[in-house]
């Protein structure tokens, strides 16, 4: 009898896995499964263009009527999600990527007789099905040209039947389309990348010049929108072609073009930013995942730890060199073993100095996952201390934040989850954690139907005790208010927070620099469509993100998103903030993430107009990205003076994979100051600590800083780089460490320079930034 590993699955359970997962993708091929915010009105109404001008006929010299694409998932991420929850909770992290890279080959060997089958009985029908099941798993394994012979196959097959036509031939024409943009992807933006590849609007350095896949994907999209003109997201993908043959807007059937014309133009031009992700070396090819910016060998200089959903992919760890490159430390960082994780954070949850990495996994799968609790030896290496930790606990999770909630000196843990209570763990202060949500009133996820995305670590109050807001992608998020005694009571209505619907990533700041901390909340609430609606400048009919401003004096929020001019829909899943331009005011980022092939809009940039509204500047910033964005940080790792962008970008699936980018911020001719913070009383990483920033001159400016890691889909460092405007002195600098309840008062500090304060101290240490060399263009 054959043995096998705990956790294992032997050739028999693959296979039945595979049979069950096959039910669902044939599901899907036969027109069964649609993607999540899919509408048939925005595929158009049924329409036939042959006509009188010839084309098939029935016998009876009817014209056929075909049928709208399916909108099912291409990239099969739904039901292979769905298949893989075969691992028990004890499964170790080889063991869960083992059994998911199993799962393909065996689908594949069960489809493939199926198809030889269905040939040798003559079944059109179910040869067309098979062929386009086969077609959706290779294009989610990235094979992109086996998966549009397979297509070309059911094309030929179903145009030899005009009722199967009717039903088949529109789905097939629209997935022919999206395997032919891909294997442009592939050949032009992957396999040749260059700093501005795949961003919109595509620039003549970026026009593919392996034309094959692009022209392919320009035939089969205008011969779908022959039948149905009326689908925006088919129209947008024939758009996105015709730029990466730069044809836009000159070769393009006017009835189908997308204007572009308010993406292009902002009212605002902070420069242009640069990809040198290549250059510097950071740019690896990976599925979707998290980012850190931060200093984890406290050499002054910002590193990047860089996680994947890919479940057999290792966290990343690289170096910042100093001399304008990174170094890829991850084996010698001995991380090599830390396989997936769509989200990482940092904090130091010891005190030690030293800032340790949290990696989150098991989101969107249907099986938990166990996390990590990797601690900062000091020495370049990490410890995977997360059994003796005591978070060895699987879940399915894509988000954490960390922060003293009981002001005790020493960082707590609450860890968002898709199918568990919402989890809050007590730092014990000797290395451990305790789980106390339930203890500590934090019901989410046990009372009603509660997905956690994103939390928010907020003291809205201003009464020193963090409060947590909770984003639900099931229904309206969660505020709860901290009542200093441990214990946390729903607040949300109380505290006027109605959405956003559908929530994911959210961060506090302060955005209009009043001194209090509003709050900026995601919704994944979308159609590919919608998102097109808003970059035209058109109304859509989809909930939206919430920008909620605090009223003060624990009033609660007002909804202040459609006059700040955030009412769009931007498909958002990673995210993060800072001051790109160094005038003192909080930008954003936004990075899309849905998991279909066809989903290739861009990942956006909005500038904070003096804290009244927010106008988009990513056509003008050049960091419209169309590659999927998840993890973002935020930080001025070549010690210039501005903040940088890294995103980190890629989808799903092995067929959506992409390198990472770091955007360069080009410098506006602002100054800015970085602030570090050591606590000690407080928790050693000044998390929670507020910061009040006055500049010298005859217009002083007023700015307020929340210590944090920012979204809750990426990671900024910890320090604060604060933008002073035309400023070139602060006049005064206030800390306020909510632990100890101090505040420290400093004056007349130079701009340009890296300040350290430490907590119940009155020195002060300022250092002259030290400027990295700067990549050359390309």
């Amino acid at each position: 009898m054959v043995q096998h590993p705990p956790y294992a699955r032997s050739p028999a359970q693959v296979g039945v896995i595979a049979a069950i997962t096959l039910g669902s993708i044939l599901a899907l091929a036969v027109g069964a499964g649609h993607l999540r915010g899919s509408r048939a009105d925005e595929r158009g109404v049924r329409h036939d263009r042959a006509g009188d001008h010839g084309g098939p006929r029935h016998p009876d010299g009817s014209r056929p009527v075909y049928r709208p694409r399916e909108a099912s998932d291409m990239a099969l991420i739904g039901p292979l999600a769905e298949s893989l929850d075969a691992w028990p909770p004890g499964a170790s992290l080889r063991e869960v990527a083992d059994a998911r890279r199993r799962l393909a080959p065996a689908l594949l060997s069960k489809i493939s007789p199926a198809i030889d089958d269905a040939r040798a009985r003559g079944d059109r029908r179910g040869l067309v099905a098979w062929l386009i099941c086969r077609s959706m798993i290779l294009q989610g394994e990235g094979d992109p040209v086996r998966a549009y012979a397979d297509l070309a196959e059911a094309r030929s097959v179903a145009e030899r039947d005009l009722a199967l036509a009717e039903e088949r031939l529109c789905t097939i024409l629209y997935y022919q389309g999206l395997a032919a943009m891909r294997r442009g992807e592939n050949e032009n933006c992957v396999e040749c990348r260059g700093e501005s590849s795949c961003i919109l609007p595509i620039s003549a350095a970026a026009v593919h010049r392996k034309t094959a896949g692009s022209e392919a994907a320009v035939r089969h999209f205008t011969e779908y929108l022959e039948h149905f003109p009326l689908d925006l997201e088919v129209r947008w993908l024939l758009n996105i072609a015709h730029m990466t043959l730069g044809q836009y807007p000159d070769r393009l059937d006017r009835r189908y073009l997308v204007p572009l014309d308010r993406f292009r133009n902002s009212e605002f031009d902070i420069g242009r930013f640069r990809d040198v992700g290549a250059q510097v070396g950071v740019n690896r090819f990976n599925q979707a995942g998290g980012a850190i910016m931060e200093d984890f060998d406290n050499d002054g200089l910002l590193d990047l730890a860089v996680s994947c959903y890919d479940t057999a992919q290792p966290l990343s760890i690289y170096r910042n060199r100093g001399d304008g490159t990174f170094e890829d430390r991850s084996e010698a960082a001995g991380v090599t073993g830390q396989l997936g994780g769509l989200y990482c954070v940092q904090a130091d949850y010891d005190n030690d100095g030293l800032m340790d990495i949290f990696i989150t996994r098991g989101a969107w799968f249907t099986s938990p996952i166990r996390p990590s609790l990797l601690r900062n030896k000091g020495d370049g290496t990490f410890e995977d201390v997360t059994e003796a930790a005591g978070l060895m606990d699987p879940a399915n999770s894509i988000s954490a934040s960390w922060a003293d909630y009981d002001n005790d000196g020493w960082l707590d843990l609450f860890v968002c989850c898709e199918r568990q209570p919402q989890r809050l763990y007590h730092n014990r202060r000797d290395g451990t954690f305790e789980e106390v949500a339930a203890r500590a009133g934090l019901h989410a996820g046990s009372a009603a139907p509660f997905v956690g995305k994103g939390s928010a670590w907020i003291d809205a109050d201003d009464d020193d005790d963090p409060d947590l807001f909770v984003n639900n992608l099931e229904g309206a998020p969660i505020f709860f208010r901290n009542n200093g005694d441990g214990t946390f009571a729903d607040a949300t209505r109380e505290m006027g927070i109605a959405g956003p619907m559908h929530g994911f990533s959210c961060w506090a700041w302060d955005y209009d620099n009043d001194g209090r901390l509003d709050l900026f909340a995601t919704s994944y609430a979308h159609t590919i469509a919608d998102a097109v609606k808003g970059l035209m400048g058109e109304p859509h009919a989809v909930p939206t993100s919430k920008l909620l401003r605090n009223l003060g004096g624990g009033r609660g929020f007002e909804d202040r998103t459609a006059e700040a001019g955030l009412d769009g829909v931007y498909v958002c899943m990673g995210s993060n903030f800072a001051d790109f331009d160094n005038d003192g005011f909080l930008d954003f980022y936004l990075g899309t993430g849905n998991p279909s092939l066809a989903s290739l809009v861009p990942n956006r940039m909005f500038r904070n107009v003096a804290g009244e509204r927010f106008a988009e500047i990513t056509g003008t910033s050049g960091t419209g990205h169309l590659q999927k964005g998840h993890g973002i940080a935020c930080g001025d790792w070549d010690r210039d003076g501005d903040v940088d962008l890294f995103l980190q970008a890629g989808g799903a699936v092995d067929g959506d994979k992409y390198h990472n980018v770091l955007f360069q911020n080009p410098g506006q001719g602002n100054r800015s100051v970085t602030i570090k913070l050591r606590g000690v009383k407080s928790n050693r990483a000044a998390i929670g600590a507020r910061i009040k920033l006055v500049t010298a001159g005859a217009e002083p400016l007023t700015v307020h800083r929340l210590i944090s890691s920012g979204s809750s889909f990426g990671a900024n460092p910890l320090e604060q780089t604060i933008g002073l405007a035309g400023a070139d002195r602060v006049a005064t600098l206030e800390v306020h460490w909510p632990t100890s309840k101090s505040t420290q008062v400093f004056h007349d500090l130079p701009a340009g320079g890296i300040v350290e304060i430490t907590e119940l101290s009155d020195d002060i240490k300022i250092a002259p930034r030290k400027p990295l060399p700067q990549p050359p263009a390309e």
